[in-house]
């Protein structure tokens, strides 16, 4: 394992494309880091909303499948996220350091431990597949489980595509660099905008797939997104290059990534949880209406966080990288930008989608059932919209840090404690009925923003060693 303490080996096109997060000024800096990410989140979103568009001509048990493979999907994702951002946090600290080789140390050993291990989980996800859909309680209804069912598998094939890109992304962020992950996630949602109809209603030659062929077209894309992220990274036009040569697993290094990251996995495990148990209790009342309503709200609702979760991941390199140069005055004060400028964009949003909730659901849909759920559920959740936001880039801050214990438990506390409760008791036990599930996300909201502020002003976050 390499010790070089200095950057001089870093060459000119390593700095391309990228952010001075250590100097450059404090709004300004973050806008311009946080751009590019909040666009590739957008575009990340089209994923999602290509196959929504198109699998709804299939009618609404396909919109409802989509809903909950989604889900799932996210679920299936933590697996491997937790040890992707784990790894972007130290290669952060690394660079604030001043320390890039091993910054490229710790990366190369990320890359290559998430390669073998999504390859293998993916293997397993697909034998437990059937006993997992049973238990959501899918069976209820026949055609929203096959759907489900024959759209997952297919998309397991892209599971190690999806995370060894993650992986590489989260890197290449945490160099200062957000242009590439952006880049790569453009084209291969353009793949995908391609190859979705095309196997989902057939062309000429290529037969009509249907739901599976949605699958195959979002796992093909994402196989295609990991080879152009290596490349990438491998050429070293990343900012960052692999250290191959006599390559081996170093187990105390990864047992240092797998201990950032595991608070993570299990944050975000928390809003699995959460989500999951929304969907469990939205299909006790009719799923094809309720499900799919709420499927819908959630993409209104993740295109308005787009910008959040870019901010989020801007202010957790950036304090990653201040803390390794001892500069905690600017991670403050990147945090209050964060906040201002969050505040004004989520008010403006939620404004937006209490306006326009009915027009976005009447592009999906001409049932009048769904589209009032939708509406039902837009201008109640949007009044938590500001709430979420201040809520989630200040955890980002502590876990920026190396704190990510404490950031785990907050968010398990404000969605699994908090929202799972109230979201059943006001929707199974008052007469609010499915409301009462969108309430119960709103003042989660707000508990996550409290809880999460305490534990900033605390300041005891300031003190992990990585």
């Amino acid at each position: 394992m390499t010790n070089s303490s200095t950057s001089d080996s870093e060459s000119p096109k390593q700095n391309r494309q990228g952010v001075d997060l250590l100097n450059g000024p404090i709004d300004s800096t973050l806008r311009i880091f946080a751009l590019p990410l909040a666009f590739s989140f957008i575009v990340n979103m089209l994923y999602s909303w290509i196959d929504t568009y198109f699998v709804s001509k299939l009618g609404s048990a396909a919109i409802a499948a989509i809903g909950v493979s989604e889900q799932l999907g996210f679920m299936i994702f933590n697996f491997g996220s937790g040890f992707a951002i784990g790894t972007g946090i130290i290669v952060a600290r690394r660079i604030g350091e001043g320390n890039r080789e091993e910054a490229s140390y710790t990366a190369t050993q990320g890359i290559m431990t998430m390669l073998v291990f999504s390859t293998l989980l993916a293997i397993v996800l697909g034998l437990l597949l059937p006993t997992t859909l049973h238990a959501l309680g899918l069976d209820k209804d026949p055609q929203v489980y096959g759907f489900t069912e024959i759209y997952l598998y297919a998309l397991l094939f892209g599971v190690p595509g999806n995370f060894v890109t993650f992986q590489i992304n989260a890197i290449i962020r945490s160099s200062g660099n957000s242009v590439y992950p952006m880049s790569i996630l453009l084209l291969t949602t353009v793949i995908n905008a391609i190859l979705a109809p095309l196997l989902i209603f057939g062309w000429t030659f290529i037969p009509a797939y249907g739901m599976l062929g949605a699958g195959i077209a979002t796992a093909a894309s994402q196989i295609i997104g990991a080879l152009i992220s290596l490349f990438m990274i491998i050429s070293g036009r990343a900012g960052l290059s692999l250290k191959l040569k006599g390559f081996a697993f170093d187990a105390p290094l990864l047992l240092k990534i797998i201990k950032q990251g595991i608070w993570s996995t299990l944050q975000m495990f928390s809003v699995s949880i959460s989500r999951l148990a929304l969907f469990k209790f939205a299909s006790n009342f009719d799923p094809k209406i309720t499900l799919a309503a709420y499927t819908l709200g959630l993409k209104i609702d993740l295109f308005a966080f787009m910008s959040v979760f870019a901010m989020g991941i801007a202010l957790e390199t950036a304090t990653g990288q201040n803390l390794g140069a001892r500069q905690v005055d600017r991670i403050k004060l990147f945090y209050h930008s964060a906040v201002k400028q969050l505040s004004v964009l989520l008010g403006l949003l939620a404004i937006l989608s209490y306006i326009f909730g009915e027009q976005f659901a009447r592009i999906y849909t001409n049932d009048p059932d769904i589209i009032r759920e939708t509406v039902e559920y837009v201008r109640i959740a949007c009044f938590g919209y500001i709430f979420f936001a201040i809520g989630s880039v200040t955890l980002r801050i502590i876990s920026g840090a190396g704190a990510a214990a404490r950031s785990m438990m907050v968010v398990f506390t404000a969605l699994v404690i908090i929202q799972i409760p109230l979201a059943f008791i006001l929707s199974h036990y008052t007469p609010l009925h499915e409301s009462g599930i969108w309430i119960g996300v709103v003042l989660s909201y707000i508990a996550l923003t409290v809880i999460g502020y305490q534990q900033y002003r605390s300041g005891k976050w300031l003190t992990v060693q990585i």
